[in-house]
This record gives structure tokens, C-alpha cells and sequence, in this order.
């Protein structure tokens, strides 16, 4: 299978194809967030949290944490 592109951060874990469908997936919500937003995606974190279920007994849970800043205008010739 092709090398993951980018910063390399998943060690030397293989490429699943199930992992590679979810990266597309994340990709394309990231992409629709920027330009929907003019905005891009500066960070993003994932992180266990504790939580309750309905029957008040702990729960760990994911939850992705999206850093994001405004696109900065670009300088150039007007047209």
C-alpha cells in the first residue's frame, strides 16, 4: 500500500483500508468546514472524556476538539 502523506504521526501502524476511508471522510468535513467558513483548520485533537450514561455510571468517550482561524486576506494587484 502507498505511504500516508503528511506528517507521519501514525508510527509505523499500516494502512487499513477502514483507516483510509475514515481519513477521506475527516478530510472531506474539514475541507467543507473551511471554505463553508473561510476559515482553516489550524489544529485538531482527539480526546478520551468521561462522561455518564443514563444510568449515571461512567463512560469514556471521544471527542474532537477543531482549532480553526480566519484565512488571511490576500494582498495583491486589484483587478
Amino acid at each position: 500500500m502507498a505511504q500516508s502523506s503528511g506528517l507521519g504521526i501514525r508510527g509505523k501502524q499500516p494502512d487499513e483500508p477502514k483507516v483510509e476511508e475514515a481519513e477521506r471522510k475527516v478530510g472531506a468535513v474539514l475541507e467543507e468546514l473551511e471554505d463553508d467558513n473561510d476559515m482553516e483548520v489550524k489544529d485538531i485533537d482527539l480526546q478520551e472524556v468521561v462522561d455518564t450514561d443514563a444510568q449515571d455510571r461512567p463512560v469514556v468517550k471521544k471527542a474532537v476538539d477543531i482549532q480553526a482561524q480566519e484565512r488571511p486576506k490576500k494582498k495583491g494587484w486589484a483587478s
